[in-house]
């Protein structure tokens, strides 16, 4: 028996562990010890708990959980996942998630949360081949004693992107699917009518998800459609795994690919669209991503607190960014098959560790239920989670407030607001009810102040393009704009609202303060970790200078202290976020790499900060 996915730590407080992994058979007992030493001589783990839910014959996801009981100065915890008698040490598994010189994986719980890390956008086959996400691996090993240590990281949505996939990962998939015994599935082509997805050839199954259905991604050729498909996408994103022999090469993805004939009658070539250079680039960027995973980002995630939220991607692009979208999705067979399998493993493998307490056993067992008999009968009461909120709240110090921007939308005519006033309204009450704080974090997939030059664009272009230039900003309804202003500013005692978002390919920081009551809200901005952006940073300066040749005001970007010139990058970055220890936040920094492989940081004076409104237009 071994742990094929994780451990990975989730909602954990100075009261409780909670870990996350996945099982490649069964067992009798798991036990979570935590220690405040790596050598496992003063135990603070009292009372244990697991559950497991069974998706495959060589396929169990388990939650494990700990109450702790720990001193007033006891912030550092290690901890170890003990199966049938045999723990981290035992299987020789530490040597793979633990830092140099560390015998057990270590979390901190501090009384105050100081050091906080964010990041958005992970696709596998991104042409550049380089996952920043890793980059963390390095930064919590320099301040693994210190007292500067990250304590959580939030991954603010696009984990996976299930609609952009490598054929040469889809194959990987369906050969991951059979070593793990889960069940084949059939997709629904009409209502009474269905297809093997896995008798078509990778890179066609685009004719199954046309527009009429929900599906508008330019790069759905190799979508994912089955419950299996999009749960081995989350275990190679979180862990590389992959069947044992790794990626298939050339010849033999060749006959499960789409070609067409061309030449005179007896001497006819095939041609193939996803030919020998395709799949070059991709294994070569897939390759560099699996490394990644299995040396840094799996280290990662067993070494600091992990909090996720989705963004469109982790369904499909574009995911309820209009009415039409957002029916078509919940009404067509397949739009409605996807989006079940989607929303259960995303339930599954990020939202369970969010809230494990809030996640109850019959929504679990009927997951259970769909993925061991994949029919209608089974998904259909799944159809629930459409319409849930996946939203939550943290009461820590300092507060965070995690928004579900995705499932609770309204629509009027060409005007779209990203929460409901209802939504919003129930967040205000949750807020109001937090003890007083100087400063509240929000997750907001996406950014709740954009960069204007995009949205300029966005706004105008996108009565008639709107799923082409991804028409969704939050100024896109200035009413929910405000509203969610005014929810938020009902925290107790607040004077900083630190807004974290992923989304749009690029990072920039901004402040913005609120002229009622006199907050100050900085958006933090952090994407991609590994995605790439049409035009790059070329593009993004000659947007900018496009529209602020016909728009006045100048927007107030925080400009970096460090020396950078940009105050917008699209190169590879994952952020930080560092607070006083009356949590006012100081500084936040950028960590970035170019496409060659070199590293620099943005780093921003919060107490003093500079903007680029500050200067005047040239």
């Amino acid at each position: 028996m071994d742990i094929i996915a994780g451990p990975i730590v989730r909602h954990s407080t100075r009261k409780e562990i909670n870990v996350w992994l996945i099982v490649d058979a069964p067992f009798k007992t798991i036990s979570l010890l935590a220690y405040s030493d790596p050598n496992g001589s003063s135990r603070l783990s009292t009372t244990l708990s697991d559950r497991r839910v069974k998706l495959g014959a060589a396929c169990i996801a388990v939650l494990v959980s700990a109450k702790l009981r720990i001193s007033k100065t006891c912030e550092r915890i290690y901890y170890d996942v003990v199966i049938d008698g045999q723990g981290f040490k035992d299987t020789g598994m530490n040597k793979g998630i633990c830092f140099p010189g560390e015998s057990l994986p270590s979390i901190l719980v501090p009384h105050k949360h100081q050091h906080l890390l964010q990041a958005s956008c992970r696709k596998p086959h991104d042409t550049e081949g380089i996952d920043q996400l890793g980059y963390a691996a390095t930064l919590l090993q320099k301040k693994l004693d210190t007292s500067d240590r990250p304590s959580q990281l939030f991954l603010t949505g696009d984990q996976i992107y299930a609609d952009d996939v490598s054929p040469i990962l889809l194959y990987s998939f369906r050969e991951l699917r059979r070593k793990l015994g889960i069940q084949e599935e059939k997709a629904a082509k009409e209502v009474t009518k269905h297809f093997n997805p896995e008798a078509v050839k990778l890179d066609n199954r685009k004719k199954y998800l046309s527009s009429n259905s929900g599906f508008t991604s330019g790069e759905r050729t190799s979508h994912l459609i089955t419950f299996s498909d999009y749960l081995c996408m989350y275990l190679f994103s979180f862990t590389g795994v992959l069947p044992d022999r790794g990626f298939a090469d050339y010849e033999t993805l060749q006959p499960h690919l789409k070609y067409s004939n061309r030449g005179d009658l007896g001497d006819e070539i095939k041609i193939y669209k996803y030919g020998r250079p395709n799949y070059d680039r991709d294994k070569k960027a897939l390759e560099s991503f699996t490394s990644t995973v299995r040396r840094d980002v799996r280290r990662v995630f067993a070494n600091i607190v992990v909090y996720m939220i989705f963004d469109d991607h982790e369904v499909t692009d574009d995911w309820n960014l209009t009415e039409a979208n957002q029916t078509n999705l919940r009404t067509s067979p397949i739009g409605k098959q996807v989006q079940i399998n989607a929303l259960s493993t995303y339930l599954l493998c990020q939202h369970w560790g969010n809230q494990p307490h809030r996640v109850k056993s019959p929504l679990l067992n009927q997951i259970q239920k769909m993925a061991l008999n994949p029919t209608k009968a089974n998904r259909q009461p799944l159809e629930t989670l459409f319409d849930k909120y996946w939203g939550y709240v943290l009461e820590q110090k300092p507060p965070v407030v995690v928004l579900d921007t995705r499932t609770q939308r309204v629509f009027a005519g060409d005007e779209l607001a990203l929460m409901s006033p209802d939504r919003l309204l129930k967040v205000g009450e949750q807020v109001k009810t937090l003890k007083r704080t100087f400063s509240l974090v929000v997750i907001s997939p996406t950014p709740v102040y954009g960069f204007t030059e995009a949205e300029v664009i966005q706004l105008r272009l996108g009565k008639k393009f709107k799923t082409f230039v991804d028409r969704e900003p939050w100024v896109a309804s200035e009413f929910a704009l405000r509203t969610l202003q005014a929810v938020l500013s009902r925290t107790p005692g607040v004077k900083d609202i630190i807004l974290f978002s992923g989304d749009v390919h690029y990072a920039f920081s901004r402040r913005q303060v609120l002229e009622n009551s006199g907050i100050t809200m900085w958006q933090l901005c952090s994407s991609a970790a590994c995605n790439s952006p049409v035009g790059g940073n070329k593009g993004l300066e000659l947007l900018k200078k496009v529209v602020n040749s016909f728009q006045k005001k100048r927007t107030p970007y925080l400009v970096p202290q460090n020396g950078k010139k940009t105050i917008v990058t699209s190169d590879k970055n994952i952020g930080e976020l560092s607070l006083d220890s009356e949590l006012h936040p100081v500084k936040a920094t950028l960590y970035c790499r170019r496409s060659d492989g070199s590293r620099y940081r943005m780093i921003y004076n919060l107490i003093n900060p500079k903007t680029y409104a500050d200067k005047p237009p040239k």
